[in-house]
Parts: C-alpha cells; sequence; structure tokens
C-alpha cells in the first residue's frame, strides 16, 4: 500500500507539470481532469482531507469554466452547473474552516490559503492571470506542505514556481524558446 500512495503522489507531480506546460485554457482544463482525478485517490490514501476536497471542488470548477467556455451547452444546463458549484464551494468554505478550528495550525491554515488562491486562478479566463495565481500559490503552498513535512507536494511547488515563473517572465519576450526546448508543440 506505501508504494502506490508513492507511486500516487510521484504520479500527481507529473500532472501538474503537464498542467503547466499549455499555453492555452482549453488544454490546461482538460489536463487538470487527470490530475484532479489523481489527487482525490492520493488524498484519500494519504489521509489529508482538505486536499480531497479541494480537488473535488477544482474538478467541479474546472468542468463548469470548460462548459461555459468551449461548449455550446444551453445556459440553463450552465447556471445548474454553477449552482451546484457554489453549494459545493459553500460546503468545502464551511469543512475548512471547521477542520482549521479543530486543527489549527500554521501548516493547514496556509493549505487552505493556497487551496483558494488554486480556485481563483482556475475560475479566470486569461492564461497569464492564471498562472500569476498559480506562482503565488506555489510560494504559499509550498511552505505550507514544509510545514506540513509532505515531500512530492514541496517538490510541485517548486515546480510550479519555476514553470510559472517561466511562463511569466521568460516565455512573453521569447516565445520560440519553448518550441526549441520541448519536442512537441504546446502553443495552443
Amino acid at each position: 500500500m506505501n508504494l502506490i500512495v508513492e507511486i500516487m503522489g510521484w504520479t500527481s507531480v507529473a500532472f501538474y507539470i503537464l498542467l503547466l506546460l499549455f499555453n492555452g485554457m482549453k488544454n490546461m482544463r482538460l489536463a487538470s481532469f487527470l490530475s484532479v482525478a489523481n489527487d482525490v485517490m492520493w488524498g484519500f490514501m494519504i489521509g489529508v482531507m482538505p486536499k480531497v476536497l479541494l480537488n473535488l471542488v477544482v474538478g467541479s470548477v474546472s468542468f463548469y469554466r470548460y462548459v461555459c467556455d468551449f461548449t455550446n451547452i444551453p445556459k440553463k444546463v450552465t447556471h445548474l452547473l454553477l449552482v451546484l458549484m457554489v453549494a459545493g464551494l459553500s460546503y468545502f468554505s464551511y469543512f475548512a474552516v471547521n477542520d482549521y478550528l479543530a486543527n489549527s495550525s500554521l501548516g493547514l491554515l496556509l493549505t487552505w490559503v493556497d487551496f483558494a488562491l488554486i480556485l481563483i486562478a482556475l475560475s479566470v479566463k486569461r492564461i497569464h492571470v492564471f498562472q500569476f495565481f498559480m506562482l503565488t500559490s506555489a510560494f504559499v503552498g509550498g511552505f505550507a506542505y514544509y510545514l506540513l513535512s509532505i515531500e512530492q507536494m514541496i517538490v510541485i511547488k517548486v515546480i510550479v514556481g519555476l514553470i510559472t515563473s517561466y511562463k511569466l517572465l521568460i516565455h512573453p519576450f521569447f516565445p520560440e524558446l519553448e518550441n526549441r526546448l520541448l519536442f512537441w508543440k504546446l502553443a495552443k
């Protein structure tokens, strides 16, 4: 069982990298579904309920934004999805407050702040705004997981910080560099 938990932790790292490599929101949203599925199972296995809830909410936000931005589903259906998502976010907020009050620590508080930053990032339409919030999340979450001693998540946050720094600070000035460094094109 420990081997499976370890593998899923490092698979989470791989999915996070894939998620951040794309320069377009459609591919990023599709990659986020893989990451969510892996992290929900991994969260259950390591017993970190905030991670499970976050990923369920992340999956619903990604699904809602994908439906709104990339499909022609009627407005009534998207409004129903929005109501369900708000209900989920309300429960998530209730759980976060109660979980923090029951187990107050700086590490746990920062994981909830990190989760809020990720939700904000996934709620936006523009890739650069998404990348900015993910960069902020890298610092907050990296410190939180350092305090909680979860190694894979520390590695993920360092990689998130490096990739989003590249995407925000280097890619806009040297976009051709990415296509030379990678053997596949990620432009759209």
